[in-house]
């Protein structure tokens, strides 16, 4: 009985260790991600078992996941692609049991560890920012990795994702783990009006803007403008709109990188005043409406199923806008309507999982609206509630079905999606 108790005590305070240092373990990279993700998989199984815990199924989100994973399962068996694809939809339930873990570790943290927590990894997330700031003056970080998306003569860089090299997620990562840890800050200091949360707030969105990933860029955007909105604080979308376009535009005029990377309205005025095209060709002529086109036409042949795991990679090449493209690549500017995802979670869950993987979708979305309503009408105790307000808003945000995105299911942004819902869940509890 003794050895059984230090074993799991032995367990759960590296189960503490592993999602603590979370944030750390997402910069080393794909591998350390899922090596910590198994094993908190595996302790949070053994704490299920262990203490009987039984929270799991009162939980609306909770059971939501659990469905969702299971659907994806049996999806994979009855599309039956590979035996390593159907391992892989096993293996998505260890997002699931990352929720569950970061719950089980912030239930038995005290106020120390925490505080603990969010400084450290919130020092860590303002030096990725330096040196993301460093690499874009003079075109290489600390460790001496050069930017993306360059010129051969390196002297016009469009990417910047400092310590994350040639992995192009810098942004994503500040934009979602960094506001993560920002929310918790914020609610340290909430009696405190200084200039720390504001300093902090400015070095994250122009980092974002600095690294040019657009995506990280709006989910930025609407979180601050759902925050608002749901805070009923209307006039500061205003004020706001003002302090952040201000910004983003003097990044355009003094640096041609960020104009090019987001947006260059001579040139696309030039476009469009040279074009025999209509307005709306040039806006349609671009390869993220072909990549939806091409998932909308997946969807439309198998709209109760879909074609299954990782199949728009592999299907997508029989679709009638790809070889459109392929047949007038001059005129369609070599684009193409095939990647490995459709870059957008709605449309990839609808092509590969069909009506059933959008239903679920969009009820994660619903489920996390529903329950940022009960927060709201519960504003008893006002820091927790402006805290869960602003780390559901960030999760309405990297789910928004209205914007580009990368991959639903890889492991860089399943894990940090399903490491923040563990938060969101554990604050709603404890507003509860």
């Amino acid at each position: 009985m003794h050895n059984n108790n230090l074993i799991y005590n032995r367990a759960n305070n590296l189960l503490l260790i592993l999602v603590f240092c979370f944030p750390f373990i997402i910069v080393i990279g794909s591998a350390a991600i899922n090596i910590a993700t198994v094993l908190i998989s595996i302790i949070t199984i053994h704490t299920i078992f262990k203490k009987e815990k039984k929270f799991f199924f009162e939980n609306k989100l909770l059971i939501l996941f659990f469905c969702f994973f299971l659907f994806i399962v049996l999806n994979a068996v009855f599309h039956y692609q590979s035996f390593g694809l159907l391992m892989k939809s096993i293996g998505n339930f260890r997002y699931l049991l990352l929720t569950i873990g970061v719950l089980f570790v912030l239930e038995k943290a005290n106020k120390k560890q925490i505080t603990y927590f969010i400084n450290i990894n919130l020092i860590l997330i303002i030096l990725i920012c330096f040196d993301i700031i460093y690499q874009f003056l003079f075109y290489k970080n600390i460790f001496g990795f050069i930017p993306g998306m360059c010129s051969p003569d390196l002297s016009n860089c469009t990417r910047f994702s400092g310590v994350f090299e040639d992995e192009l997620i810098a942004g994503a990562y500040i934009g979602q783990i960094g506001l993560l840890v920002f929310f918790l800050k914020m609610n340290l200091n909430f009696e405190k009006s200084n200039y720390l949360i504001l300093g902090l707030f400015l070095l994250f969105f122009s980092t974002i803007i600095i690294t040019g990933e657009r995506n990280a860029f709006l989910i930025f955007i609407l979180t601050v403008f759902f925050i608002f909105i749901f805070l009923k604080k209307i006039k500061y979308i205003f004020y706001m709109s003002i302090l952040l376009l201000s910004i983003f535009a003097v990044f355009i005029q003094i640096d041609l990188s960020v104009k090019k990377r987001f947006f260059n309205f001579s040139s696309f005025t030039n476009s469009y005043l040279s074009s025999n095209n209509n307005f709306m060709h040039i806006i349609k002529n671009n390869p993220w409406v072909y990549h939806y086109e091409a998932a909308t036409e997946l969807f439309l042949e198998k709209p109760i199923l879909g074609h299954g795991l990782k199949s728009f990679r592999v299907k997508c090449a029989k679709t009638s806008i790809e070889k459109k493209l392929l047949e007038n690549r001059i005129y369609y500017k070599d684009y193409r309507a095939c990647s490995t995802h459709p870059h957008n979670y709605l449309l990839e869950l609808l092509s590969e999982q069909g009506i059933f993987g959008g239903l679920f979708y969009i009820s994660i979305i619903l489920l996390v609206l529903f329950n940022i309503y009960k927060i709201i009408k519960k504003n008893n105790r006002k820091n927790r509630y402006i805290l869960c307000t602003c780390i559901g808003s960030l999760i309405l945000a990297i789910v928004f079905p209205l914007k580009p995105s990368g991959s639903f299911l890889t492991t860089f942004n399943a894990a940090i999606l399903f490491y923040i819902f563990g938060f969101f869940i554990f604050y709603q509890k404890e507003i509860k």
